[in-house]
């Protein structure tokens, strides 16, 4: 769209055959050269084709050849119209002044668009002719007048429509206005409008209304038909009023027979269960103290050795009944699983072997420990053993994050790699056994697997998890504990 500083001139014409049928093609305006509008900074050029409607017709806005401070400053459009069916069809000049706006070819088109130095230019407006006959009566207009006015701009004022003026709603000589009731407010009406009381239930004057008068109990009758506050000490029980009748919840108070007394003596019959267990942190001091299973196993086997008594929480067994000439030595990239049981809660930080010996160096950072539950989910895993295990001493591993084990079977797993041949890694305690098939792997076949191996080898990691049925049964049972 061109800017509006730069005039336009729209060219319009219609092409019919001599029967009146449309004709089709197109009309081309051409410019000589490039049309330079400083004052629009801009640069027009090309030429403008207008194709031939269903009509047979055109129309083109074309920028007017006398536009100000335009370069070239005079020139003029070549037209040149191709119409399908013509045996010759014309091309002439034409100049559209920006004081002609609109322009129709058929008007200024030339007769003979091929005599020389001809240029087609629209003139301005002839006289005005005779006026024509009257045409027929046309349909009836929209609105030809309002209340009896019949100018272009109609204004109606409040008499118009036989209306009150709104200047004059409320004030002196207007009219009264009516409040959200529907009645006249009282400050439109005039003084003296609004009488006073002139009686109350039937009297006048300065009127005083007694309990008789408004069909009331005085206070003497109202003595005896209703009991005084007074007369009655008590107001009501337990924030309730009526016929009071109160129950043990109504009072704070658990209902007789189902409690059981702080102190003093009582019998309880029949067997109670209880949802939460009653339970003590203290060991019992009285023969006839209840006490807690912990304790209870704690002190089940008076005068042997327990795993707290050498600061663990729970070992595979005790190790002073190990071997004294045998231990286990563990192939490289096996995974072993050596089973312990949990009878309370507690908090794991450790997994804890023994190493009876071991040819130092030997073992690379692929050498872990851990711990797995009885579903074969790994729940804890150390750092690399590497330069942990020390031969002839206690190897305590640190998991890299304490882990609440809950009562249950767990498998202590140990994963060796490094040593060339076994013997050169390190020896951990095995229990006191004869022959080449001790007794360790005793169990039933659906039970827990107390010493075992994963079936894979080649491991230089821990699994997060495997199927406890894979587990092959080992019968060398390796010393272990939790601490």
């Amino acid at each position: 769209m061109l800017p509006d500083t730069i005039p336009t001139v729209t060219v319009t014409a219609h092409y019919l055959t001599p029967d009146g049928l449309p004709l089709t093609g197109n009309v081309t305006f051409q410019a000589p050269t490039l049309l330079t509008h400083p004052d629009s900074d801009l640069i027009l050029g090309g030429p403008i084709v207008a194709q031939l409607d269903a009509e047979g017709r055109i129309k083109a806005v074309l920028p007017a050849t006398d536009a100000p401070g335009m370069n070239p400053v005079k020139w003029q459009y070549t037209v040149i119209e191709q119409l399908s069916g013509l045996s010759v069809n014309r091309t002439y000049n034409i100049v559209l002044p920006a004081s002609q706006p609109t322009v129709d070819l058929a008007d200024i088109a030339p007769v003979n668009p091929e005599a020389p130095e001809y240029v087609a230019v629209p003139g301005p407006p002839g006289p005005a002719g005779a006026p024509g006959p009257a045409g027929p009566a046309g349909a009836p207009g929209l609105v030809q007048s309002v209340n009896g006015k019949n100018t272009a701009d109609i204004t109606l004022a409040a008499a118009d429509v036989q209306a009150v003026p709104a200047a004059s709603v409320g004030v002196a000589s207007g009219v009264a206005a009516l409040d959200e009731t529907g009645k006249v407010p009282a400050a439109q009406l005039p003084p003296g409008a609004v009488a006073p009381v002139s009686s109350v239930n039937g009297k006048k004057g300065a009127v005083v209304l007694t309990a008789m008068d408004v069909n009331a109990l005085d206070q003497a009758a109202g003595d005896l038909r209703y009991v005084k506050p007074t007369d009655v000490p008590v107001q009501s029980v337990n924030d309730r009023t009526g016929k009071v009748v109160l129950d043990a919840t109504a009072v704070g108070a658990v209902p007789e027979g189902t409690a059981v007394l702080l102190s003093g003596p009582q019998t309880i019959d029949n067997a109670k269960i209880f949802t939460s267990p009653p339970f003590s942190t203290a060991a019992p001091t009285n023969p006839h103290h209840l006490t807690r299973k912990e304790y209870v196993d704690s002190v089940s086997v008076p005068g042997t050795w327990s795993p707290g008594d050498l600061g663990f929480k729970a070992w595979t067994f005790d190790p002073a009944a190990s071997s004294g000439n045998r231990s286990q030595y563990c192939a490289a990239g096996s995974v072993y699983l050596i089973g312990i049981r949990l009878s309370t809660s507690t908090t794991i930080n450790h997994v804890v072997f023994y190493c009876t010996g071991y040819t130092s160096g030997t073992l690379s950072a692929a050498t872990y420990a851990g711990l797995y539950d009885a579903t074969g989910a790994r729940v804890g895993v150390t750092n690399s053993l590497k330069d942990v295990v020390k031969g002839g001493s206690t190897v305590a591993c640190p998991l890299t994050k304490a882990y609440e084990a809950q009562p249950g079977n767990y498998w202590v797993a140990l994963l060796i790699n490094g040593p060339s041949e076994p013997g050169n890694g390190p020896g951990f305690a095995l229990a006191a056994a004869d022959g080449s098939k001790p007794a360790g792997a005793a169990r039933m076949g659906d039970a827990f697997v107390r010493y075992g191996r994963l079936p894979a080898t080649g491991q230089g990691s821990l699994p997060a998890s495997f199927a406890p049925k894979t587990i092959v049964t080992d019968t060398n049972a390796t010393w272990a504990a939790v601490a």
